[in-house]
């Protein structure tokens, strides 16, 4: 049985809610507990589908009216809670200026003080962008993850008067679709499997997340691939790659936690600057090197 933990916290990076990605996770593993992970996925989907139509069903207070407004972006969540599959939407340039001017932390107080006077009205329509997913866990946090915090909007400016300009119930105006978070490159597959991952980088996160080699994974499901006699059809697609000469021998769960989000078009390894915990000393490495006390976020000599 796939881990439901990995499996609630894929969704949650996609912009599931926490709740929903949970409970949709331990129905279907509860209901396919050998299932492989392509069909755990197709699973995963219609229960999503399900809980969603069940929650949408249900009696509400109908919510105060939010600021309406539009954006040309949708959810990449919205691939496991809809009946139908559609195009990515066209990326926007991730040097798009938010609309106030980038606000600067010289110390963790000075955060701490510009999250507590941030808003709490979000648009009717709003979607959480990218950066968001990405750091799903430390933006659910508390105390406990407010340096983590700290140094991801201190190493983005951009994103935080982003994240200020949401929480005062505008739309973000960075990607949204998931696109940003892709770590496979695509010109790496076959061309089936990369023109298809391109109109669905919803499908290609999802492999990713159960590190799983794309092309690989999108060959077992249209069926192009048979599985390997007397072998673990989930293991194996986590420890083989498809190249052009044929299927290698790779740990993709390595892989994946060693790459960057190059996104979709594969030139985005710089868009975000992340830390790193040294396991060691239990210090924040960031991304320039520099060292920071986990606690205080203030940066070593």
């Amino acid at each position: 049985m796939l881990d439901i933990t990995q499996t609630t916290h894929l969704l949650t990076s996609i912009g599931v809610s926490g709740t929903l990605a949970a409970r949709a996770a331990e129905r279907t593993a509860q209901a396919h507990p050998q299932a492989d992970p392509l069909t755990f996925l197709t699973e995963l989907k219609k229960t999503l589908e399900q809980l969603t139509g069940d929650a949408a069903a249900a009696p509400q207070n109908a919510p105060a009216a939010a600021p309406v407004q539009t954006s040309g972006f949708s959810a990449t969540a919205n691939a496991f809670t809809q009946g139908t599959q559609r195009a990515a939407s066209p990326p926007v340039a991730l040097n798009t200026k938010p609309a106030s001017a980038p606000p600067t932390f010289n110390n963790l107080e000075e955060f701490k003080a510009w999250e507590k006077g941030l808003g709490k009205t979000f648009a009717a329509d709003y979607e959480p962008p990218d950066y968001i997913r990405m750091s799903t866990m430390i933006m659910n946090g508390g105390e406990d993850t407010v340096v983590a915090r700290y140094l991801f909007f201190k190493n983005h400016p951009e994103f935080a008067a982003d994240y200020a300009s949401i929480r005062n119930g505008k739309l973000s105006q960075f990607p949204t679709d998931g696109s940003t978070l892709v770590k496979s490159d695509l010109s790496s597959m076959s061309p089936q499997a990369a023109a298809y991952y391109k109109e669905n980088p919803q499908d290609l996160l999802a492999a990713e997340g159960f590190n799983m080699d794309p092309t690989l994974a999108r060959m077992r499901m249209t069926g192009d691939l048979a599985a390997p006699y007397g072998v673990n059809i989930t293991e194996w697609l986590t420890e083989n790659k498809w190249t052009k000469d044929g299927v290698v021998a790779q740990n993709n769960r390595l892989t994946y936690a060693n790459a960057d989000h190059i996104g979709l078009d594969g030139k985005g390894a710089t868009t975000y600057r992340l830390t790193r915990l040294d396991l060691a000393t239990g210090n924040i490495i960031n991304f320039d090197g520099r060292v920071y006390d986990p606690v205080t976020g203030v940066a070593k000599a």
